[in-house]
């Protein structure tokens, strides 16, 4: 049966992984001290309890904010048979007036938050309302921010699904986001589009989220937590960018086109400039096509990029006359022609990605 990766594609090469199960890598990890404790943390049926142990080493709220993730992705699975029957109803309490809803309100929390504990399991909520429950027990400022995610290549153009849940924490007057569902691992999904396993692969990547980062598949529904353009503005440039593979964003960013939407007539050349991050060379860039006749994929051209050497092997073929090769430090250009008025779409693939980035075509 055929599998799809979604929520969070496994990284054969990634760097941020840097546990499995209870395996962790000293090397180049300042909270390896904290990790130890958080992961080997038992839960002894009180939450107040567990907070106290897991942040009795810690000296800032960041180091708390580390250690209560590690204990949520390490020990809370992802409850893919809850997610299939859309059992998303938390229970919530009403907020009724002439109630005395906080202490209705204190007895669910408790009840809701235990019940996760005990079972291991949670969705996107369940994750998220942890996170913050115990980031309060901790002394941390923090929310449970709901919206729209992105997870496939045709929802260029559009919002996605409104079902997902993080976090935001305000420590020292900055905000740093944090997604413990994705953070925790992966689920494959069937051909009939269910949720059938949950493999455990902790993702760092998920625990302070650069903002920029966050924009490029999570979406919030509220306004409060975009300031930096007008709300409707933001939510168009999330619509618009360019899909990008979920194990891919850590490593590289896609400078041009600034649009995931590309409106251009035969003949045009779109130029497309690609900054890597944080990942170690070489680099495998294939670029393919398909039109609205057929669903198979054409490769141009394949070069490797070495980061550190900034040489280039090429494996060519017959119409990669269309290219204009160029390596700039840990940048990588590259111009592609478009000869043929049916391409509606371009997917540039990188190393064990074989679409990394995809781009709507519109001809005129």
């Amino acid at each position: 049966m055929k599998k799809i990766l979604i929520y969070f594609t496994l990284i054969l090469f990634t760097l941020l992984s840097n546990a499995q199960e209870k395996k962790l890598y000293k090397f180049n990890n300042p909270y390896y001290e904290i990790d130890s404790l958080a992961v080997y943390t038992q839960y002894k049926g009180d939450i107040p309890l567990l907070v106290s142990e897991l942040t009795k080493n810690c000296t800032t709220q960041l180091e708390k904010s580390r250690a209560i993730f590690m204990w949520i992705t390490e020990n809370i699975e992802y409850d893919y048979k809850a997610y299939n029957k859309g059992d998303g109803d938390m229970g919530m309490p009403e907020h009724k007036a002439g109630k005395e809803y906080g202490k209705a309100y204190a007895k669910w929390e408790d009840n809701y938050l235990k019940n996760i504990i005990t079972k291991k399991k949670a969705i996107c909520s369940g994750y998220s309302w942890l996170f913050k429950k115990m980031c309060d027990l901790s002394g941390i400022q923090s929310s449970v921010v709901s919206g729209y995610i992105k997870q496939k290549k045709g929802e260029i153009g559009k919002t996605g699904k409104l079902d997902h849940a993080w976090n935001v924490m305000l420590i020292d007057d900055k905000y740093y986001h944090i997604d413990a569902t994705w953070g925790a691992g992966f689920c494959f999904k069937n051909e009939k589009g269910k949720l059938e396993s949950f493999v455990k692969r902790r993702n760092d990547f998920y625990w302070l989220i650069p903002h920029d980062k966050l924009l490029i598949d999570h979406f919030p529904e509220d306004p409060e937590w975009i300031r930096h353009k007008p709300y409707v503005n933001a939510m168009e440039d999330y619509k618009n960018q360019p899909y990008y593979e979920k194990g891919i964003i850590p490593y590289i960013k896609i400078v041009k086109p600034e649009s995931g939407i590309i409106n251009a007539r035969v003949g045009n050349v779109i130029h497309f400039k690609l900054k890597v991050v944080n990942y170690a060379g070489p680099h495998l860039v294939r670029i393919r096509n398909n039109t609205n006749r057929t669903s198979v994929l054409k490769p141009i051209e394949s070069y490797y990029i070495d980061k550190d050497s900034n040489s280039v092997f090429y494996m060519e073929w017959k119409d990669s006359v269309d290219f204009k090769r160029e390596v700039k430090d840990t940048t990588i250009v590259f111009d592609y022609m478009i000869r043929d008025d049916r391409i509606r779409n371009i997917e540039v693939g990188i190393d064990g990605w074989p679409t990394a980035f995809y781009f709507k075509v519109n001809i005129q």
